[in-house]
């Protein structure tokens, strides 16, 4: 192959690949060729060459600028300034209701902050104005101080709580709570500077004593205002300024200020039902009398004409939703039976006029203007007797419709009968001169059965050598209320004999006269125990009776404590202790029971309750004799449902397992039976083959016998009958 026709040192390219080689080759041979670094640093330099050319002057500018800057930083001012400064109020809008008329307050709660820069003189101050119209009705305001704190911590140290200051004084609030105090307090409180008014309060960065504060610090605080005497409804604006100084400079108004807006709404005079009426007793000329419940509504029908005490007061207080905030209505008494009604002379608790006559004339209606008591005080309304006994029954309304109340009254006539209403003790104590209190109660009652009151009835005995005599009192063994209902005490003698029968006859002022049966008793000495019933079912109401006697046998005196019983097994109920304490004696008999206030019965309650164990249980005591002896009774606790059911099952089960062992034994005899009858069957079958063979033998016997004998007679019929035939011939 000739030189000519190769690609020397070069590769062939065919068909398609001719294209891509070829635009990757170069199409022109630059002139100079530089490598591209050499042409970033020409480049470079020209734009330096450029932008020295054009931005010459505008760089003197700037350093011009620079300079002078940095020549006004070098000059500033050093003077302190307050900045930061913010005062916010919790709520701009407060209602407020006056409580009975009375002069009232409101609180609202201010927040402050502010930033001391450069001095420790700075300072801000506030203060609480009143702008509205009808500030004459608010007695003052009164800033507080109730937290503070800094951007350094927030505690009782001087150097990081603000100082305040209040009429020359100086202190620091120090952190809520904090035992350590500055001047004396640690926040600026009533209880320290009185309730003397102070609408202003400065504050100035804190510092210990009276030295100079720390300056380039936050400061915050809380403020309490305080509107204080606020007496007339209306509507009160107070506003909040602040004012501020730079180094001790002169004050100056500052931007931050808080508005208050307080509407005071005067209390409603419309009575509610939360009113009230109460009885008083005694009333008269400078006194309040006695305060009573309804239950003290008993008086003498009087009608003296000299008599100037009321027989009953009644306070009417009528309040509208508090306890302290007094409705004023007027109110309407009406009167049913027998009595009169007057206004009181005050809305005060004192009556401060004097009755000179008794008041007279009919009962009705009448219509009372309510007073304009202070807060928590009544209007009154004095109730006297008709002269005539009988009830009466008052009813009040205000003149807006509300029913304030009842109250009904009645007054008796002349003491016209006596009777023993309540039995207590029927076996007096002898053997002691000490009086025996609560022996029975008496009533007095008038004409219409009206109780009486104000008698004194005495006793007397019908053997003065075991009771001397006695004395009844209007009162009763849980009140000291007069009622009608007089209890009796009697005096026995020392020498007085167990088992002596006494009458005692009770006499009024008026001689009515009643009489009372009772015995004398000693001590409790002897006593036996019983169960109220031989067997219980588990944890069933039980109940243990002691029946006692005294060293004379007879029944001991009413009143004495019971014994003292114990079970060997864990008894149920309240009663149910290591020792159970019986109730007292009454007619020698003392029970587990409790007693009701009617001491001769028993209460419902259920005290005492049977063992949970099945099986006998006992219980037992000692007796007062010398040498004590111990009583005992003793009572047995049955299965309880499930055990009996159980038994009842297992009882039931062996009857079936007896029942069937008597079946099975049946059977076998059964069995037994039908073999003997098989058996007897089969002899009988034997002998019913054999008699049947002996009776078919018989019979082929027979069959035999009357052929012969059918031909005999048949053979002598023909003999005859040649022998007729002979004769014949």
């Amino acid at each position: 192959m000739s030189s000519y026709s190769k690609f020397l040192r070069r590769v062939r390219i065919h068909g398609r690949e001719c294209g891509a080689v070829a635009r990757a080759l170069p199409h022109k041979i630059e002139a100079n060729p530089l490598s591209a670094a050499d042409k970033k640093v020409l480049s470079t330099t020209n734009e330096r060459k450029v932008m020295s050319k054009t931005t010459f002057f505008k760089r003197i500018a700037l350093t011009a600028v620079a300079a002078l800057g940095f020549g006004m930083l070098s000059v500033a001012p050093s003077q302190s300034a307050v900045t930061a400064h913010t005062l916010t109020i919790d709520n701009a809008a407060d209602a407020l209701t006056l409580e009975g008329g009375t002069a009232d307050s409101a609180t609202a709660v201010l927040t402050h902050n502010w930033v001391a820069l450069g001095s420790s003189q700075d300072s801000v101050v506030i203060r609480a104005i009143v702008t509205s119209s009808n500030a004459a009705n608010i007695g003052k305001l009164m800033l507080s101080v109730t937290d503070s704190y800094s951007s350094t911590a927030n505690d009782a140290t001087a150097a990081n709580s603000p100082r305040y200051s209040f009429g020359g004084t100086k202190f620091f609030s120090g952190a809520v709570g904090s035992a350590t105090t500055y001047n004396a307090v640690t926040t600026f409180k009533t209880s320290v500077y009185g309730t003397a008014a102070r609408d202003s309060i400065t504050i100035t960065p804190g510092a210990s004593g009276n030295g100079a504060g720390t300056a380039d610090r936050s400061y915050g605080s809380v403020i309490q205002l305080k509107a204080y005497g606020i007496a007339a409804a209306g509507t009160y604006t107070v506003s909040v300024y602040t004012q501020t100084s730079s180094a001790g400079a002169a004050l100056a108004s500052a931007t931050p200020t808080a508005t208050w807006t307080i509407t005071a709404t005067a209390p409603s005079k419309t009575a509610t039902a939360d009113s009230t009426l109460l009885v008083r007793t005694g009333v008269t000329a400078g006194s309040t009398g006695t305060a009573n419940t309804d239950s003290n509504t008993l008086a003498a029908a009087t009608s003296t004409a000299t008599t100037l005490t009321p027989a009953y007061t009644v306070e009417v207080l009528q309040k509208n939703g508090t306890s302290t905030n007094t409705a004023q209505e007027s109110y309407t008494v009406t009167v049913s039976g027998e009595a009169f009604i007057t206004a009181g002379h005050t809305c005060a608790n004192t009556t401060t006029a004097t009755y000179t006559t008794r008041p007279v004339g009919a009962g009705g209606s009448k219509t009372l203007t309510g007073c304009t008591p202070t807060a928590g005080t009544a209007s009154k309304v004095h109730v006297w007797s008709t002269g005539t006994a009988g009830t009466a029954t008052l009813t009040f309304t205000t003149v807006s419709g509300l029913a304030l109340g009842t109250k009904t009254f009645t007054f008796f006539g002349d003491a016209a009968a006596i009777a023993v209403t309540t039995t207590t003790k029927k076996v007096i104590r002898s053997g002691t001169a000490t009086a025996q209190t609560s022996v029975l109660s008496v009533t007095i009652t008038d004409a219409l059965g009206n109780k009486v009151t104000g008698d004194a009835p005495v006793i007397t005995s019908s053997d003065v050598t075991q009771i001397t005599s006695g004395s009844c009192a209007d009162t009763t063994a849980n009140s000291t209320t007069a009622d009608g209902v007089y209890l009796c005490s009697v005096t026995p003698v020392a020498t007085s004999s167990s088992g002596k029968a006494v009458t005692l006859t009770i006499t009024s002022a008026d001689d009515l006269t009643t009489t009372y049966a009772v015995t004398m008793g000693g001590a409790a000495v002897t006593y036996v125990l019983t169960t109220d019933k031989a067997t219980y079912e588990a944890g069933e109401v039980m109940v243990v009776t002691a029946t006692a006697k005294d060293a004379s046998g007879n029944t001991p005196y009413d009143g004495q404590a019971g014994p003292t019983i114990r079970s060997n097994k864990a008894l149920g109920g309240t009663a149910a202790a290591a020792d159970i304490t019986m109730n007292l004696y009454y007619d020698g008999v003392s029970t587990s029971q409790t007693r009701s206030t009617a001491v001769r019965t028993m209460s419902t309650a259920q005290t005492l309750f049977a063992p949970a164990a099945s099986g006998k249980f006992t219980i037992s005591g000692l007796d007062g004799q010398t040498t004590p002896a111990t009583v005992s009774v003793s009572a047995t606790v049955g299965d309880d449902a499930a055990t009996t059911a159980a038994n009842a099952a297992s009882d039931a089960a062996a009857e079936a397992i007896d029942a069937a062992n008597a079946a099975t034994d049946a059977a076998n005899l059964a069995a037994e039976a039908a073999d003997a009858a098989t058996v007897a069957a089969e002899e009988a079958r034997d002998a019913a083959d054999a008699a049947t063979a002996a009776v078919e033998a018989l019979a082929t016997e027979v069959a035999t016998l009357m052929a012969a004998l059918k031909a005999q007679i048949t053979t002598l019929a023909n003999t005859v009958a040649k022998i007729a035939k002979k004769v014949k011939a």
